[in-house]
């Protein structure tokens, strides 16, 4: 088991503090995840069902929909920067996880992720660096987050 599945299963009913230190970031975020998998960031709480921003970057970032629990999360336990993603279905008890993003060789990094749910969409963005270009992707999954799209480059900065 990862240590983010281990954060998720632990989540239901409690707040947490999650903080991550890499050398491109310092990120911290106060997560509430209650019973019925609604999730709300410190201060200012999203209405229920609507989409909403956890957290920055490497931190794992939670989104609910269609009563489903969505996790992003950028990680180098392949020994590159990857994205991944997780959902439960079941307040956290089990979760199914995969790398959304495709494998990164050399010095390429994803980083910054970010999630977004609404019913059995989830949507995830996050950089990259693969082509030597920093650049935002965005990859969106329509069935509850069992498959997503091909990812969507939304710009170029060079």
């Amino acid at each position: 088991m990862s240590n983010h599945e281990s954060i998720a299963k632990k989540c239901v009913g409690v707040t947490l503090v999650l903080v991550l230190t890499t050398v491109f970031l310092l990120d911290a975020a106060v997560v509430t995840i209650t019973s019925s998998n609604a999730v709300s960031a410190f201060p200012q709480g999203p209405t229920h069902g609507s989409p909403f921003l956890v957290a920055r970057a490497g931190v794992p970032m939670a989104a609910t929909g269609n009563n489903t629990v969505f996790m992003a999360w950028t990680n180098n336990d392949t020994g590159h920067w990857n994205v991944f993603f997780a959902k439960s279905t079941d307040s956290g008890k089990t979760l199914k996880t995969m790398m959304i993003s495709s494998p990164n060789k050399g010095h390429a990094v994803d980083l910054k992720t970010e999630i977004a749910a609404s019913g059995s969409n989830a949507y995830v963005t996050w950089w990259t660096n693969k082509t030597g270009v920093l650049m935002p992707l965005f990859r969106a999954s329509n069935d509850g987050g069992s498959t997503f799209a091909k990812p969507i480059t939304l710009n170029s900065t060079g």
